[in-house]
């Protein structure tokens, strides 16, 4: 019987140690796991090299490329406007009409008096011609031929005073329709119809050109030779300048301009050059007068070392990136950045990397690799686990631009 108890305790430690041991195991596995599954997976990406052209900016101003203003050149009732005030108008369209019956009247007279005028001048040749005969064969005396020829060239006078009165009859007549010079937004009109205008009234309404429209700036006088040195401002046979402004609304204005005009001298009272871009306004998003941030591309490429915005972080210290170490561990790369850059093609965003921002730090260089997914989970020492590589948004885009 003792024998069997005894057995019978060392089966049951034995199971008890099975089980604890099968315990342990688990917990072990277990703690493994959720070790595993604490590191986070992240993807890396690589420091690019691009081409940029370099730019500066400057404040600038949207100028129209024309402003008429409307005026009587002659006087007489303002009978009507064709126009909506505030409309935009094509070049030869008809505007104001000043009342033109006595205009029109004196147009007729002036007609009139023309066709008696050649009237007479023709019989007047017909009698020169038959005196120039008779006077040969001595029918007609001496001075009644030179009379002949008296009242003819007096005819032929007064058709010319008769044509000179009818183009001014026609001219004047011309007047009583006010038509746009150029194609533009019309204002206010500035008196109302029934009132009497005449050539000292003044505007009676401003049309003003805005497609294309200039964008004016100026630069000073002692950056010019050292812009011209890094071609901002084209030379002879050179490429055009290209001009992108923003908004005062701080939008990007979709097209480029183009830098069409630098002055020829300095001015006295800034001590800066005015310069000139002319942008396409189809929409008429430009307004004259309004402010503008200009930036100014030179036409020379340089290389830069870029990071997409949405992958650097920035803290106290500085913008940085996340960098691998040895054991796999992550830890921050500070850099100084040279400004943003956007892609015209794909619209990414960059930060160009000027140099480390931590004294004795590398300096970055193409092909370095960084942090390019899961940054939101991530801290300084973590480990790290890396994942397949996978093209970041802008590297996509960029790819998907390059097949099309």
């Amino acid at each position: 019987m003792k024998k069997i108890l005894i057995v019978a305790s060392a089966i049951i430690l034995i199971l008890v140690g099975i089980r604890f041991a099968n315990t342990k195991i688990s917990e072990i596995n277990r703690a493994k796991a959720l070790e595993a599954h604490a590191i986070p997976t992240v993807g890396l990406s690589e420091v690019k090299e691009i081409e940029i052209y370099d730019s500066i900016e400057l404040p600038g101003r949207v100028e129209s490329q024309n402003k008429v203003d409307l005026v009587a050149r002659i006087d007489g009732y303002l009978q009507k406007k064709h126009f909506t005030e505030g409309d935009y108008v094509k070049k030869g369209q008809l505007l104001i009409t000043i009342e033109p019956t006595q205009y029109l009247n004196n147009l007729n007279k002036a007609r009139a008096e023309l066709a008696s005028a050649k009237a007479t001048l023709y019989k007047a040749n017909r009698d020169y011609e038959r005196g120039a005969e008779l006077v040969k064969k001595d029918f007609i005396s001496k001075s009644t031929y030179d009379g002949l020829k008296a009242d003819k060239e007096r005819a032929s006078a007064s058709v010319k005073a008769a044509a000179s009165a009818l183009a001014e009859a026609q001219r004047n007549y011309g007047y009583t329709s006010i038509k746009s010079p150029v194609e533009g937004k019309i204002g206010s009109l500035n008196i109302q119809e029934g009132n009497y205008v005449t050539i000292n009234s003044g505007a009676l309404a401003t049309v003003t050109k805005t497609n294309p429209i200039y964008v004016k700036y100026s630069i000073d006088s002692k950056q010019f030779d050292t812009l011209r040195d890094s071609d901002f401002i084209p030379k002879k046979g050179s490429e055009p300048i290209k001009v992108k402004i923003t908004l005062s609304s701080g939008k990007e204005y979709p097209i480029s301009g183009v830098q069409d005009f630098w002055d020829n001298q300095i001015s006295t009272s800034t001590g800066t050059i005015d310069f000139r871009a002319t942008f396409k306004n189809d929409e008429q998003i430009l307004i004259p007068g309004d402010f503008v941030k200009v930036k100014v591309f030179s036409s020379k490429v340089k290389k830069v070392l870029v990071i997409p915005q949405d992958i650097a972080l920035e803290d106290s210290t500085g913008r940085y990136v996340f960098v691998l170490n040895d054991d796999n561990t992550i830890k921050q790369r500070y850099f100084k950045d040279g400004g943003q850059y956007t892609d015209d093609t794909t619209k990414m965003s960059y930060w160009i990397i000027d140099s480390p921002l931590i004294k004795d730090e590398p300096e970055f260089k193409v092909g370095d690799k960084f942090v390019s997914t899961n940054l939101t989970s991530l801290m300084a020492g973590m480990p790290v686990k890396i994942t397949e590589n996978k093209p970041t948004t802008e590297e996509k885009q960029t790819e998907d631009k390059k097949e099309e």
